[in-house]
């Protein structure tokens, strides 16, 4: 779908978004007792053996972790959402699909990577960060499929030493979301390449006093490419 398409749809009232990825049909399942990965044992029961998990590094194997079996909240932007409680440092998760979690990926460890993954039906967020020590975070070679009234797909509360590289960012309220202020981190900058939004509302939201600093973005259909945090504000530079 053109970038023409996208804002016509959004001069009518109403995104037109191009079509998610279909999902393959082998699935590993989690409930709300597979939610909290503080360990690598933990995060092997609860995928059931059926990804390849070794030394921290945690392979999908092209299966759909689908979540469509997690107790709802009371909406879709429900912040108390039931997700992934990611708290062991160094994990990467990669390879595969991550499918209606309601609460996302809220990743607490350090340095924790995911790449080769593509996010769908949106919950309050597809990933997250939560608290000051959740640093280091990398996305890199990632899809995020939200639509017209999904939230939004990234949220970094805690930014530093964030590092995105080719990332698709589909629909929503706001595609990435920096900086939580609260956390009052200093000199927080997160470096961007070849990151793509499509028909989001808004494709970064800045606080905290962050800087983005993004080479190679691209924004299709989006009403505003970024705006600077209500509280301490923040920018964004592009490369």
């Amino acid at each position: 779908m053109s970038a023409f398409e996208t804002f016509l749809g959004w001069f009518r009232g109403r995104p037109s978004l191009p079509t998610p990825p279909a999902l393959p049909g082998n699935r590993i399942y989690l409930t709300d007792d597979d939610l909290n990965w503080d360990s690598i044992d933990a995060i092997n029961a609860a995928l059931r053996g059926k990804a390849e998990v070794k030394n921290y590094r945690i392979d999908l194997r092209g299966q759909v972790l689908d979540g469509s079996r997690i107790t709802r909240g009371k909406d879709r932007q429900d912040e108390g959402a039931l997700g992934i409680r990611l708290r062991v440092n160094g994990v990467t998760l990669t390879n595969g699909f991550i499918n209606d979690i309601p609460g996302g990926v809220k990743v607490f460890g350090s340095q924790c990577r995911f790449t080769g993954l593509k996010f769908l039906k949106a919950g309050e967020d597809f990933l997250s960060t939560v608290g000051r020590d959740a640093t280091g975070i990398r996305i890199a070679d990632c899809e995020f499929w939200n639509d017209r009234i999904g939230d939004k797909s990234v949220q970094l509360n805690q930014a530093l030493g964030a590092y995105l590289k080719n990332l698709l960012i589909v629909g929503g309220i706001t595609g990435l979301r920096v900086q939580k202020v609260d956390y009052r981190t200093p000199q927080v900058t997160v470096m961007g390449e070849n990151v793509r939004f499509v028909g989001c509302e808004c494709g970064l939201n800045v606080d905290g006093g962050a800087t983005v600093r993004l080479s190679g973005g691209k924004f299709e259909g989006v009403k505003k490419k970024w705006v600077s945090g209500d509280k301490v504000g923040g920018k964004v530079v592009l490369l």
